[in-house]
């Protein structure tokens, strides 16, 4: 059995066996970090430091600094403010002994921007390469000391807890641009596949039971060797590429500690405590949890959410002050809440892709998203996630990212279920990135027809040269552009395919040569999030439907005309959910109802909307007509904010009622929510990137209508709800964002389905 194949299996936890019913919000995580952050300014002292009990010439002075500056950043503190500039030059001056200490401060100024600490950067880089346990040193060859070996002489003692903070400050400054000696990383690799236990785990030294502390720095240190050492535009492994996909051949060895490790982890892992720690260094354990984690793309420990579960237990802990304590030995209220502020900080972080998991054809290039997601944290210059998910989990763990990436070499096969999770992704706002590994054709084959089994009426097209993932309108022009080929719903593209193998490059990190493959995958996360900085994996459109009390029920008819008239069903389910949990209200849709139906003439409210112009025969607008002076109320919008629809729209309103339409004026029942039981006044509304320029300024959205009578018989909006009710972001969309798209839907909805005489009751209070 190949150890990519191991790698999966490890992993592969059925649905119902999995722990996923832990709750943690991002509100939650978010008042946790900032009661943390301001706990941890307040335990600075006037020089602009964190260190009390420790002196100058101590081998960890600076200890505490560092770790509460790295903190600090990565909970976005600016390092440009004064009182990170102060602390960040007080930590740049002083002169430091220990391997803890080069580490930590390595890695804080590998995240500041700017040349202004460079220098010391650089000082620091060179003494964690001097510190490092050479070829010589025999068992601590590779490994780091608590100091430098004196008179330059080989390590004669080494133990892991130092040497992962030796290779985290290399391998952040490696990040930062400097250059690495080739022999680093095989030296640090090798030391730690030697000193890799029997049962898969490691200790503090070579001897004793494993810890989940040092499991967790040894598998981390481990795929950060993988990442650089194995991949690359140079390095000393390029040119020995087995033929299986890219893998190294060297890279064997690597894979399978990493993989018994894994299984160790995925055994003992619990977020309550350090296994076999003996009660010790919990935070610390945690904070290398989340490292391996991100490494490794797993969202899972076999049946538990490693976040979720770790998350919730630190929002548990945490003190009334923000601060975290019981950390056991040598772990103060500074550090402990260091290591906790930066485990939710980390895995909270937004993910890029998911990587799905399907069958034993889905993992040939192992690392080829963590590759993307490397470049792509540079080059945005934020932290990113990515992560592994099957289909047999809730899809919600689907939609915690905006891109599902799925590659292979052969035609994959679904059952019906699983069509129709993937098609529900897509529906709910989520892109699926098809990319063929090694470009082979059965793998095109395959995707080909799950896009016609998803969206049998949508074709799979060739993407334009003048679409926005290439022609630089997202962000970067793609020069050399592989084929595309996409499923677009007229606002949208829900599905896309490169025939070409583009994710080799990610794979491998081959940049100099390959960024424009780069680029290209960013443009789709760019174009999947509108150009939207998202702020954590846990910010997902899900509404869980609340048990409530129904106080009215809304029959809704959607209008089906000769067009595209059902562009994004999918918002009308997050709508009702909605309806249920604000308003009580017990929403009920009837899709496909024709307005020369003698049907519709039962309900009361009716919608349509559509994505371009459209014709209405003489019998629908007869129907129309009926439907509207017998008492019922149009609700309507233009998809994607679309010009040609409002003006059909408008055409065919003007010759029905014999009066053009008129933006509702500011005191409007359905804008101030005034006498309207459970509506709310629709200030605030904040509006989508693409349509922030046409709000014109207005205090309410920019609704039209048509009287009839006294009471409104039409509302409509030229700008966008349908797929804004998705709460997702969608590329160029001219319409309102998530959360407002449903408040002013909640407004019209429960407006419309007021009784004739309570319209015109709200009419004559707007006159007075």
């Amino acid at each position: 059995m190949t150890v990519v194949l191991l790698l999966g299996i490890l992993f592969a936890t059925p649905g119902s066996t999995r722990a996923d019913d832990v709750t943690v919000t991002d509100a939650d995580v978010e008042a946790a970090i900032q009661r943390a952050v301001t706990w941890l300014k307040s335990q600075r002292n006037e020089t602009g430091h964190w260190e009390t009990d420790t002196a100058p010439d101590h081998r960890f002075w600076t200890g505490n600094s560092g770790l509460a500056l790295l903190a600090l950043l990565y909970a976005g503190e600016n390092p440009r403010q004064d009182d990170m500039n102060r602390s960040l030059e007080w930590l740049a001056a002083q002169s430091l002994r220990a391997t803890y200490t080069y580490g930590t401060r390595a890695h804080v100024f590998a995240l500041v921007p700017g040349n202004k600490f460079r220098a010391r950067l650089e000082q620091d880089l060179a003494w964690l390469l001097e510190a490092v346990g050479k070829q010589s040193a025999e068992r601590a060859a590779g490994a780091y000391d608590y100091e430098a070996p004196a008179d330059n002489r080989d390590l004669s003692r080494y133990d892991n807890s130092n040497s992962q903070y030796g290779v985290l400050g290399t391998w952040m400054a490696a990040e930062a641009g400097l250059s690495i000696p080739e022999w680093y990383w095989p030296l640090v690799g090798d030391h730690w596949m030697r000193d890799q236990q029997p049962d898969g785990g490691w200790t503090y030294k070579d001897s004793g039971n494993s810890t989940g502390s040092m499991t967790a720095a040894g598998l981390a240190t481990l795929y950060v060797v993988l990442d650089h050492a194995y991949s690359g535009d140079e390095g000393p492994f390029n040119g020995t590429m087995s033929a299986r996909c890219g893998q190294h051949k060297e890279s064997s060895r690597l894979l399978s500690a990493i993989a018994r490790g894994m299984d160790w982890l995925g055994r003992e892992y619990t977020p309550d405590e350090n296994p076999h720690g003996g009660g010790r260094w919990k935070y610390y354990y945690l904070y290398g949890v989340e490292r391996v984690g991100r490494a490794s793309g797993q969202k899972h420990l076999r049946q538990r959410d490693w976040f979720r579960e770790g998350a919730a237990h630190l929002l548990e802990k945490q003190q009334p002050d923000g601060s975290w304590t019981d950390g056991g030995a040598l772990m103060d209220d500074v550090r402990n809440t260091c290591f906790a502020l930066m485990f939710l900080c980390h895995g909270r972080a937004p993910l890029l892709f998911n990587k799905l998991e399907h069958g034993d054809d889905w993992n040939n290039k192992l690392r080829d998203v963590a590759g993307l997601t490397r470049f792509a944290q540079q080059s945005f210059e934020r932290l990113l996630n990515w992560q592994i998910v099957r289909l047999d989990g809730p899809l919600d763990d689907l939609m915690e990212a905006p891109v599902l990436y799925m590659s292979g070499h052969t035609a994959w096969e679904f059952s019906e279920v699983e069509v129709q999770k993937l098609r529900e992704y897509c529906q709910r706002g989520g892109l699926i990135l098809g990319v063929a590994c090694c470009s082979k054709e059965e793998f095109n084959t395959g995707f080909r027809a799950l896009a016609r089994k998803m969206f049998p009426d949508l074709p799979l097209r060739p993407v334009a040269p003048e679409h926005p993932l290439l022609n630089g309108e997202v962000r970067v022009r793609i020069e050399e552009p592989p084929p595309l080929f996409e499923v677009h719903n007229g606002v949208r593209t829900l599905m896309l395919l490169s025939p070409k193998d583009i994710c080799a490059p990610w794979n491998q990190y081959r940049v100099r040569r390959w960024e424009h493959y780069f680029q290209l995958a960013c443009n789709i996360y760019l174009y999947a999030t509108d150009k939207t900085s998202i702020r954590s994996r846990l910010q997902t459109p899900n509404i869980p439907m609340a048990d409530v009390d129904i106080e009215r029920t809304i029959r809704v008819a959607r209008l089906k005309y000769n067009g595209r008239w059902n562009v994004e069903p999918y918002g009308w389910t997050r709508l009702k959910f909605y309806m249920n949990n604000e308003t009580n209200s017990r929403l009920l849709v009837t899709s496909g109802v024709t307005l020369d139906s003698p049907d519709l003439q039962e309900f009361k409210v009716a919608h349509i909307s559509g994505i371009t112009a459209f014709e209405l025969s003489e019998e629908e607008m007869r129907g129309l007509r009926r439907f509207l002076t017998g008492g019922g109320t149009l609700l309507a919008d233009a998809v994607g904010g679309s010009r040609e629809f409002t003006e059909s729209l408008e055409t065919y309103l003007t010759q029905i009622l014999k009066t053009p339409p008129q933006y509702l004026q500011a005191d409007s029942v359905v804008l101030t929510g005034e006498g309207l039981p459970a509506a709310q006044p629709l200030t605030d509304i904040a509006y989508r990137r693409a349509a922030r320029s046409l709000a014109g300024g207005r205090k309410f959205p920019p609704l039209k209508a048509c009287h009839l009578r006294r009471r409104i018989a039409v509302i409509y909006s030229p700008l966008d709800l349908s797929a804004s009710l998705l709460g997702t972001h969608v590329y160029d969309c001219r319409g309102y964002e998530g959360e407002s798209a449903l408040r002013i839907a909640r407004n019209l909805l429960l407006y419309a389905q007021s009784s004739t005489a309570e319209k015109a009751r709200l009419i004559r209070s707007d006159d007075e």
